[in-house]
């Protein structure tokens, strides 16, 4: 055809409702430009750039605007496709001209097609598959009735509200901040068993719909056994080698980009031979994706690389063409009735299938109900099996339209009530905190202490030392290694001890330098002490759960965690800002008390393993509960032979002549100190008058160069004339003024520093606005791995 410039259309209504659209066809595909007259908007490319453009940024503002009632990302994605879609703003017929003419679709759909299924085949990487054979009795039996039940109510109209999927649940999750939730938990191994029978029911029935127009079993058989020997060719060949790309990758090294192009010619072969044999394209790279190695370096490799365009430039291409598919006009009353009840009666079935294993376990109903409003969200797994039926014709396209509109406000309306009901935090929040002042000298003491990287190791180490653990005074220390969650979808938690079941899996082997150096501590302190070592891998935005949760378990009384700075030998400090927001979100919520150290080499200087270390440790004792837990936690550290216990008392001229003894805890506990420490030499007691915060920030700076770790409390009495204008110039509010003064910018203190916040002891847990300020959250998606926890060694009172 010779080339035009004619934006000219012929449309024809066959006699069957069948709709031709005949267009000219371009030789050149390119606009030369509004300078030589050509007018971009008449050639595919520019129009395709426009409609990424335009959902694109649709897709995100409705997410701005949405995301405060706690909907999903599916809900403001697929409301954007149907926003811009014929029935709404594609009615206009110069933006239906301009914007979306038919032809641009051709190219658009297949783009689209190709961005869902790189987003499905990052869905299966992301998935551990190995975690349903650690998925416990509970799991099961509400996976399977969660499927079964809604199946059974539903089936004689439509089977698409039955599915479930693991992946529209784990996003969910993530949205409302649930991942690391103990509800959470369950419904990820849940979704899991019942998204993997859905797609064993979905495949099987289209498989059938494809061969029944042959009469015999023959097309069916042969896409059977097709379909058999890709999962073997993936699961036995291909597998392998992703495996040999990762032994040949050194530790903490990323991947070569050699072995990244390996995979992704992988995926478009699985993909080609699963559309050659008729199955749905996308069922090739799904099950690859499972086989691909989940996590570092392979699996955290792919989903950095792919993960952001996929998602914001792909994805929402593929809305756009699903709102495209839908037309509100040939929608009827009856049959809209029809689809929305069925969709109703399923979400009922997902919440009745939830509700009777739970029954059995006694779960809360509000835990209950949270989780069956959970199991019965749908998302984009749902409306690719729509599309798959409108193409089998299983379903018309005014189903598809019913159907399209139950998605869209049952997932609207079922995530709000989600947030709604169901709060993590309400487990410990209650709950009594446990501190180290109300616990007695002679029961075992319960520690825990965060680790981001091995470098904190040394320094862990020697604080756990310095707490004198003793047969009189038993420690229980338990390490938690955090790590963020890359490649997965969700969460790890990984128990190391040696009477746990290990894991075949590159995560735990990020921890083994940790482990060994404190399994080495444990066998040099015989009885002493008994170290557990767990993993986390979790996003930083809900990881603040997880720790809460097992301080919970372990009933521990003071969780140490490592300020977000780290200072280095060349004097360089760097900062990650969600390690900060993680410390802040325990400061608040923790269920014990809570200790920032801030490490600046005096804790880490020589190996406790191999070295006698002597260690001089102050204490500034001003007022209030949070210095008295200081001074309490110093107290046990008073009877190691090694340390050196100061306690600097300052005081305002009005309390001087104060009868402290019998008058107010933190007199009670002086008093306590100087008659059981100060008959020891080595102890030292120092009483400082100080009458406005210039005095006592004096005193503070006289400390420079005394002692390798100096132990204070976060918070006092913010009306005392000592803290008069200082909390206005912190740079760290989670210190407290005290701390800040000492980790500052302007400060020459060279020691380490240990600020602790002793939790309130009953109710819920407290607003601290000074924590709100200069705070910045990455935002990121917990598989179960159910081994069996020790028991606790010593007895508790």
């Amino acid at each position: 055809m010779a080339e035009t410039r004619v934006n000219a259309s012929i449309t024809d209504v066959t006699n069957n409702g069948t709709i031709w659209i005949c267009e000219h066809m371009f030789r050149y595909q390119r606009s030369k430009g509004i300078f030589f007259y050509d007018n971009p908007f008449s050639f595919t490319l520019p129009v395709l750039f426009l409609q990424t453009t335009l959902v694109s940024v649709s897709t995100t503002i409705l997410q701005l605007i949405l995301e405060p009632i706690g909907t999903s990302s599916f809900f403001p994605q697929l409301l954007a496709g149907l926003v811009l879609g014929p029935s709404v703003i594609g009615q206009n017929e110069f933006i239906k001209k301009w914007l979306f003419p038919p032809k641009t679709f051709y190219i658009s759909e297949t783009i689209a097609f190709f961005g869902s299924m790189m987003y499905m085949f990052l869905i299966g990487v992301k998935i551990d598959i190995s975690s349903v054979t650690r998925t416990g009795k509970k799991a099961w039996a509400i996976g399977i009735f969660s499927f079964i039940i809604p199946l059974m109510l539903s089936l004689l109209i439509v089977f698409i509200f039955s599915t479930g999927s693991f992946h529209v649940t784990t996003i969910l999750l993530a949205d409302l901040k649930l991942l690391s939730s103990e509800m959470g938990r369950l419904a990820i191994s849940s979704s899991l068993i019942s998204g993997f029978i859905s797609i064993l029911w979905v495949t099987c029935l289209s498989t059938l719909k494809q061969s029944e127009t042959k009469k015999d079993n023959g097309p069916f058989n042969w896409m059977t056994m097709s379909f058999i020997v890709m999962i073997l060719v993936i699961i036995y060949v291909l597998r392998p080698i992703m495996l040999w790309m990762i032994r040949k990758t050194p530790e903490g090294k990323p991947i070569k980009e050699s072995y990244i192009f390996s995979v992704f010619l992988m995926v478009l072969s699985c993909a080609l031979f699963g559309e050659y044999i008729g199955q749905h394209f996308m069922i090739g790279p799904i099950v690859f994706g499972m086989a691909v190695p989940d996590g570092p370096p392979l699996g955290s490799a792919l989903t950095e690389k792919l993960d952001a365009l996929v998602s914001t430039i792909f994805l929402p291409l593929y809305f756009l063409y699903s709102g495209i598919r839908f037309d509100l006009y040939i929608i009827d009353a009856q049959s809209f009735a029809i689809v929305q009840v069925v969709g109703i009666v399923s979400s009922i079935g997902k919440i009745v299938g939830t509700l009777l294993p739970s029954i059995y376990w006694k779960m809360p109903f509000t835990d209950v109900l949270s989780l069956g409003l959970l199991m019965s969200t749908q998302g984009i797994t749902q409306l690719l099996y729509l599309q798959s039926s409108l193409h089998l014709n299983i379903i018309d396209e005014q189903s598809y339209g019913n159907a399209l509109i139950a998605l869209l406000w049952l997932t609207g309306a079922t995530t709000p009530i989600i947030k709604l009901l169901y709060e993590p935090s309400k487990r410990y929040l209650s709950l009594n905190r446990r501190t180290i002042e109300q616990s007695t000298s002679d029961i075992e003491l319960r520690l825990m202490a965060c680790i981001h990287t091995q470098d904190d190791t040394s320094s862990i180490i020697n604080l756990l030392e310095m707490s004198n653990p003793s047969l009189e005074n038993p420690i229980c220390f338990y390490v938690l290694h955090l790590l963020q969650l890359k490649g997965r979808s969700a969460p790890l938690f990984i128990d190391h001890q040696p009477s746990s079941k290990k894991l075949n899996a590159p995560h735990s082997n990020h921890s083994q330098n940790i482990i060994n150096a404190f399994r080495s501590y444990e066998k040099q302190k015989s009885n002493n002490v008994v170290v557990k070592v767990f993993t986390t891998i979790s996003p930083y935005e809900t990881m603040h759960d997880e720790i809460c949760m097992q301080v919970d378990e372990k009933r521990v009384c003071l969780l140490i965690v490592p300020f977000h700075r780290q200072w280095r030998p060349t004097g360089v400090t760097e900062s990650a800002q969600p390690i900060r927001a993680l410390n802040r979100h325990l400061l608040r919520m923790a269920p014990c008390s809570v200790g920032i150290l801030i490490e600046r080499g005096t804790l880490c200087r020589n190996n406790p393993l191999t070295s006698v270390l002597f260690y001089s440790v102050g204490i500034v004792f001003i007022e209030g509960a949070d210095d008295r837990e200081a001074l309490a936690y110093a107290m046990r550290m008073a009877n190691h032979p090694n340390v050196r216990i100061t306690l600097v008392r300052l005081m305002e001229p009005r309390k001087k002549n104060r009868n402290l003894m019998h008058r107010d805890p933190d007199g009670d506990l002086i008093h306590r100190f100087k008659v059981e420490c100060i008959q020891i030499k080595r102890h030292d007691y120092r009483e400082e008058i100080v009458r406005d915060s210039v005095e006592m920030i004096n005193v503070i700076r006289s400390l420079d160069g005394c002692f390798d770790l100096v132990l204070v409390g976060r918070r006092h009495a913010t009306e005392s004339n000592l803290f008069s204008g200082l909390t206005e110039w912190n740079e760290f509010p989670e210190l407290g003024p005290i701390g800040d003064m000492l980790v500052a910018s302007d400060s020459t203190f060279d020691g380490s520093v240990l600020v602790i916040q002793q939790q309130k002891r009953s109710g819920v847990g407290y607003h601290d606005l000074s924590l709100d300020s200069g705070i910045n959250t990455m935002q990121e998606s917990i598989t179960i791995v159910e081994v069996p926890r020790e028991r606790k060694v010593w007895p508790i009172a």
